[in-house]
């Protein structure tokens, strides 16, 4: 079938679906909301033309957030709708989820929370987009209000998660780990905050993101910013020969969470002096019977 006549029969339906709705009178204070289907029944009011109807919709959900009537409800109903029609359309997942949570009208803690379901659709779809579990961060962290401590530290905590796992994604700001650690040292990972920050000082190459981080370090450990940056770059020198002796052909981030390659085998003198790491060493091969 002609992408022409495709695109006529998806409009036709759409076009049905919604004077339906408007018939019924949707409204939300006074505020009609455009019609999107729900995601069980997209596929069927569609019928069957998924991603034309992904296609549709997005433009529907580009001009309608521009204008002066938005509804949290009604830009989260459209998202929802581009998803379930076409998971891997990458785009809508972070601009639906940002307009959610700045639509015109309406926006609540429910609508923090469905912005946040779109989100973790998407970190699912797209694993190596930073940007989605950045934005879900600042949602868990900033957005979401309660007055229940043990509901607010688990924001807290999952939100930080997030931005962590975030900042170790390609082409993510190095310089949003001291906010992790910041949130690591309120919710009493003072440690933990430590470590990460001298993972990150040792992969980046930024001389700026750096130093920043340095400066954080520093504060944390109570120390001279100077001798921390004297012991990170001696850190830094044993780091750079290890992982280009043991794996130079993956990234730096990827060979801090690898580590070394592993042995097949091990020395017998390490084995007798306790000196052997069992995390490091291949399982023999498994023995034929006689």
């Amino acid at each position: 079938m002609k992408p022409v006549v495709t695109i006529a029969i998806a409009l036709a339906s759409l076009g049905g679906a919604r004077f339906a709705r408007d018939a019924a009178g949707s409204r939300v204070d006074g505020i009609v909301e455009p019609y999107a289907p729900s995601p069980t029944s997209a596929p069927l009011v569609t019928l069957g033309y998924r991603e034309a109807s992904a296609d549709l919709f997005w433009i529907r959900l580009t001009g309608y957030f521009g204008g002066p009537d938005s509804t949290a409800d009604g830009i989260a109903s459209i998202v929802e709708a581009i998803n379930a029609l076409d998971p891997r359309y990458h785009r809508p997942y972070e601009y639906g989820a940002r307009a959610v949570t700045i639509a015109q009208h309406g926006v609540t803690q429910d609508s923090y929370l469905r912005s946040l379901a779109i989100l973790e659709k998407g970190m699912k779809e797209f694993p190596d987009d930073w940007k989605l579990p950045m934005l879900a961060g600042q949602i868990y962290t900033q957005d979401l209000e309660t007055t229940d401590p043990a509901q607010r530290r688990a924001w807290d905590e999952r939100g930080t998660l997030l931005t962590e796992s975030a900042i170790r994604k390609p082409g993510a700001p190095i310089d949003a780990a001291t906010w992790v650690a910041f949130m690591q040292t309120k919710l009493g990972q003072r440690e933990r905050a430590i470590t990460d920050l001298r993972e990150m000082i040792l992969v980046t190459r930024d001389d700026n993101s750096r130093r920043t981080l340095i400066e954080k370090l520093a504060k944390l450990v109570d120390s001279d910013a100077d001798e921390v940056a004297a012991e990170v770059y001696e850190e830094r020198k044993r780091f750079d020969s290890k992982w280009q002796r043991d794996r130079p052909t993956i990234p730096a981030e990827m060979y801090i969470l690898l580590g070394p390659r592993i042995t097949p085998g091990f020395d017998m003198t390490d084995l007798a002096t306790g000196g052997i790491d069992l995390q490091t060493v291949a399982p023999p091969e498994k023995l034929e019977p006689l």
